[in-house]
Parts: C-alpha cells; sequence; structure tokens
C-alpha cells in the first residue's frame, strides 16, 4: 500500500479503510462480525457527515493499491446505502430500498411518466401480492424513471432510501424532489424504465415473499416471477404504449440495476432486428449477422454489424457489453464457445436472424474517424463504418445505443 497516497486520505477514509483491510485478514466468522459491524457503522457516519465523497474517495485509492479490500468496501458502502434502520412507537424497522424495473424496446420515444394515484395503488397492491412478504409497508416514488433520473451516488441511494422509507412507515420527512426530466434521445430503441420504493418490516423479519417459503428455498425467487409479470405487465403497457415490454424481478437497487443493465442487452437486439425490418420492409431473414470480439488485452464488449446477404456493407450495429465477471470468463474461452457468443445468436435467431457468422479472434476496437461512431463486423471479418442503403438517406443508420 502506498503510504503517501494513504497519507492524503481523511481520517474518516484512512479508519474505514483500515477497518477493511482488518476485515480481510479476520480467520473466523465472529471477528468478521466485529469487523463488519465496525465498517458499517463508519460508512453510516460518513453518509450523516457533510463529506459524503469520503468513500469514493477511499474506494479509489484502493482501486489501485487493493482489489479485495476494494470489493471489501464496495460492497459495505451499497449495502448501508441501500438500506436503513428506522423507530417508530418503540419498534425497530429494517427498511431496504427497492427498485421494479421494466425493459422496453420501441421504434418510436420510450416515456418516463408520472404515475396517478390509482396506478401508485395498484402497484403497491401487486408489490404486496407477489413480491413483498406479508408484513411489508410500501412507498414508491410516482414517476417511471430513466436511468439519468436514478441516484447517482451513495449518499443520494441512501437519502432516497430514508426518505421513502419514512414515507412507508408514516414518520416525518422532507419529500424528495421531482425527478428532473429524462434526458431525450430519440435514437434509443432499447432502455429500462424504473420505479424506486421502500420495503420496510419489523426488524430481522422477511422482506420478500420468497423468504417466507416453508421449503426449496433456492426455487422460490423464480415462482414468484411469473405471476409478478402476469399481472403488472397489463400496467406497464398502460404507462409504455407502442413498446416491447419485459419486467425483471424487483429486488434491491444495486443487484437489480445490474441485472436490468444485463437484461437490455437482449432488448437492444430484438429492438434493432425490428427497427431494421420496419425501416426496409423486409423479413428478418434477409439480414446477415457478423458477431465480433473487440477489446484491447481480452474482449470487452461484442459487436454486431447487420448486412444484406448478398454483401458485405454493414447497414446497422448493435453493442453487447460485457461486466467483469463475463470478462473473465470469456478469457477462459475461444470467442466463438463463450456464453456470451451463444446468448447473442440465441437472442438473434429467436427474432427470425438464420444467417450468423462469428469471427473466432479478438479485433481491435476502432472508431469512425471523423464521427467517433463506433465501427462494427463485416463478414470478412473486418470493423467498418456503418453505410446506409442509398434509398434510405432519410433512416438513422446509426448504432443501437442504450444506457
Amino acid at each position: 500500500m502506498s503510504k503517501p497516497e494513504f497519507a492524503k486520505l481523511s481520517k474518516a477514509s484512512q479508519a474505514l479503510v483500515d477497518a477493511c483491510m482488518a476485515l480481510k485478514q479476520s480467520g473466523c466468522i465472529i471477528e468478521d462480525r466485529h469487523w463488519e459491524n465496525l465498517i458499517d457503522q463508519k460508512v453510516v457516519d460518513i453518509f450523516n457527515s457533510n463529506k459524503k465523497n469520503q468513500i469514493d474517495r477511499a474506494l479509489d485509492f484502493l482501486s489501485s493499491t487493493d482489489n479485495e479490500t476494494h470489493d471489501i468496501l464496495l460492497e459495505h458502502a451499497e449495502t448501508m446505502s441501500e438500506s436503513c434502520t428506522l423507530e417508530k412507537n418503540g419498534v425497530i424497522f429494517d427498511c431496504l430500498f427497492v427498485v421494479i424495473p421494466v425493459v422496453a424496446w420501441t421504434r418510436f420515444q420510450i416515456p418516463s411518466p408520472a404515475l396517478n394515484l390509482k396506478t401508485q395503488a395498484a402497484l403497491v397492491n401487486l408489490l404486496k401480492k407477489h413480491i413483498s412478504a406479508t408484513s411489508v409497508e410500501i412507498a414508491i416514488h410516482p414517476q417511471l424513471c430513466s436511468v439519468d433520473q436514478m441516484p447517482k451516488s451513495f449518499d443520494q441511494t441512501h437519502m432516497w432510501c430514508n426518505a421513502l422509507a419514512r414515507q412507508a412507515l408514516n414518520l416525518p420527512v422532507t419529500p424528495l424532489s421531482s425527478a428532473k426530466p429524462p434526458v431525450e434521445d430519440l435514437s434509443m430503441l432499447a432502455d429500462t424504465r424504473y420505479i424506486m420504493a421502500a420495503f420496510c418490516v419489523a426488524q430481522n423479519q422477511p422482506v420478500f415473499k420468497w423468504q417466507e417459503a416453508s421449503e426449496h428455498f433456492a426455487e422460490q425467487r423464480q415462482r414468484c416471477l411469473k405471476p409478478w409479470q402476469d399481472e403488472a405487465l397489463p400496467l406497464f403497457r398502460e404507462l409504455l404504449p407502442a413498446c416491447g415490454l419485459e419486467l425483471p424481478l424487483p429486488d434491491a437497487f444495486y443487484i437489480c440495476n445490474r441485472e436490468a443493465d444485463k437484461r437490455i442487452r437482449y432488448a437492444a437486439l430484438t429492438a434493432s432486428v425490428q427497427w431494421l425490418q420496419n425501416t426496409l420492409n423486409i423479413p428478418a431473414e434477409s439480414f446477415r449477422a457478423t458477431i465480433a470480439g473487440t477489446g484491447e488485452e481480452q474482449v470487452k464488449e461484442y459487436r454486431i454489424g447487420f448486412t444484406f446477404l448478398d454483401s458485405h456493407q454493414v447497414i446497422y450495429g448493435c453493442m453487447w457489453p460485457l461486466f467483469s465477471e463475463e470478462q473473465e470468463e470469456t478469457a477462459q474461452e475461444s470467442i466463438t464457445e463463450s456464453a456470451s457468443v451463444l446468448n447473442i445468436i440465441e437472442q438473434l435467431q429467436a427474432n427470425g436472424i438464420k444467417h450468423i457468422v462469428c469471427i473466432n479472434e479478438m479485433l481491435k476496437p476502432g472508431m469512425h474517424e471523423e464521427t467517433d461512431e463506433p465501427l462494427f463486423p463485416s463478414p470478412d471479418g473486418e470493423l467498418t463504418y456503418i453505410s446506409a442503403p442509398d434509398d434510405f438517406d432519410d433512416a438513422d443508420f446509426s448504432s443501437e445505443q442504450f444506457h
């Protein structure tokens, strides 16, 4: 560890890093719990102070000096920002910041509407029926938010959690300001919308319905998904007309965001194929898709280039970014055998693409020299710029985007 760099951290950040390092060195669960409780208290103290960026500075320091301690601190920062404890009438409540995600794709613009009182009540009833444990109190933020309207930092997440939890328990609270208007981007054919909520329950009681099962515990979360999707989908169709929709399972803030980010990749492929068909008025089997992994030392993302069957000219492109654990898995496999490529192929085939080429070597990522648009693979294994067909100059053939 770099002592000069460590010395630049505030005393609170140094104490936090020190406790995380002590947890890393711990050899038993009893000692683990001691350090975990100390770390959690220090994190909350920072949230309640006027120097909320101390956690980020500690993480920045650890990212270049100690990856294991970095991951310990990150886990505790996320856990303590997406949860809190509150007291009401002598009862201590566990409160969790929950996200209700919906993955959407469309030929048009994806809206971020407000929720009227009737819709809010219907949503709460559905959450209590399919997602939350029996005795949970729920409050929701009355807007379907885009990613740029979500909390961006640990302290913002903690503030939202606390405010919504107090609302759920009918405790005094400073109302959250309305989410800022979303950044409009008409080229985003696939994106995720979120409703933020707080689930509050008496301490040490179940928060989610799947915790109340008497057996087959590992299966229960998935068993809650299908009935949630069946009954909640009509509500979201009213909120997001003219959109294809997928409803992942509502869950705690950070894990739910990560899972939604993974699912949006499937929606982006579906949106790309549907857009090509609708814009060019020809069926999906008229296109060829070429898949190539791009990166410097290991594959960071896959790029999919679309061409006509009788041409190598790329007319459209879509990206499939990899998460860190997927990058590690891909490094152990050949590109054509990687789980990510198999998922891409399956999704393309499900949308009617029958002709698929996979480039079995990593390509260096490239950008268009004049526009900085990403380059996409052609069937001959080269990254090239998108060139729209001559007859469709009015259509936007830039690469598929999503957050």
